[in-house]
């Protein structure tokens, strides 16, 4: 029974974050405990300990009242983000070289090269970001790295601020920049280069919201 609990938590957990990411379930939108249930089809003692978890991760809030809402990240919270992925990433970057699998890389630069010269953005760019991103997380061997860089990528996927059109198509051509320096063992030349790519996503955040250049 304790299994089937621990199921039924991890799996409302889950769904709950996806609604949350895919604004299913906006900022400032209150978790309805009862209709939550009944739409996931688990009691409420798993239910309230993903609302726990969620808690606990900061990504929603208690009321005075006791209602749960899912909080709101704004602007701030996703400059503050891409400085860490700056520090983190690129560090991540180096560290990958020579440890992620030849057949994965040419998986990853198949992928981009689909996608490189069209004119327009689609779900393969972001399928192919994540993709790259996360390969190098999971092949940076400090597992610690890891998990603060998955933490900050999907905290930025949460923070009300709109994408910035057009980056992805720039995007394109600094991920196979990574890669190439990837495939080709350059330690100090992944770090650069990722290091340029997420200064550069920055930027353009910054410049789209209208800050001064830091």
């Amino acid at each position: 029974m304790d299994d089937l609990q621990d199921s039924a938590h991890e799996r409302s957990y889950k769904n709950l974050l996806d609604r949350i990411i895919s604004r299913e379930i906006g900022p400032g939108e209150v978790l309805e405990e009862r209709r939550l249930a009944t739409e996931l089809g688990v009691s409420r003692t798993p239910l309230r300990a993903a609302f726990n978890r969620l808690l606990g991760e900061g990504i929603v809030a208690r009321l005075s009242n006791g209602s749960i809402i899912v909080k709101a990240f704004g602007a701030t919270e996703l400059l503050e983000l891409l400085h860490v992925r700056i520090v983190l990433e690129s560090e991540a970057a180096a560290l990958a070289v020579g440890r992620v699998p030849a057949q994965k890389l040419a998986a990853v630069r198949q992928e981009l090269e689909a996608i490189l010269n069209q004119n327009a953005e689609s779900q393969q760019d972001w399928t192919a970001d994540n993709t790259l991103h996360e390969l190098i997380a999971d092949h940076c061997g400090n597992r610690t790295m890891a998990g603060l860089i998955a933490d900050a990528r999907m905290r930025g996927r949460l923070c009300n601020v709109e994408r910035i059109e057009g980056r992805q198509l720039k995007a394109r051509h600094e991920h196979m920049a990574i890669l190439d320096a990837l495939e080709r063992g350059d330690a100090d030349g992944a770090r650069t280069a990722m290091q340029t790519h997420l200064t550069n996503v920055r930027e353009a955040y910054l410049g789209s919201l209208g800050y001064l250049p830091q």
